[in-house]
């Protein structure tokens, strides 16, 4: 897929968004790399793992693009969960 880009006499606003999309789909990237490498991981545990390697993703952030990710099919709900520090489970997700 070739990078999003504006063309150089389209406004700003169009330079913004297809900055925006390329770093959804570096985001989606950065996600899928960190399940090949560490496997199956809760949000939280994905979150700390990004941390790490220094990612610059907030946890809402990490949610959201985990969240298209499924959407996309490229990651999948476990069928388990994990019991978070505050003692809520949470889903354990994986690659498809």
């Amino acid at each position: 897929m070739s990078e999003p880009r504006a063309h150089t006499t389209d406004p700003v606003t169009s330079h913004d968004a297809a900055a925006s999309v390329k770093r959804i789909r570096d985001s989606h990237e950065l996600l899928l790399a960190a399940f090949e490498r560490w496997g199956d991981m809760t949000d939280t545990q994905l979150a700390e793992c990004l941390a790490r390697v220094g990612a610059m993703l907030s946890p809402s952030g990490i949610r959201s693009r985990r969240a298209e990710l499924v959407e996309m099919g490229k990651l999948r709900d476990s069928g388990r969960t994990d019991i978070l520090p505050s003692g809520r489970r949470s889903i354990v997700w994986r690659l498809v």
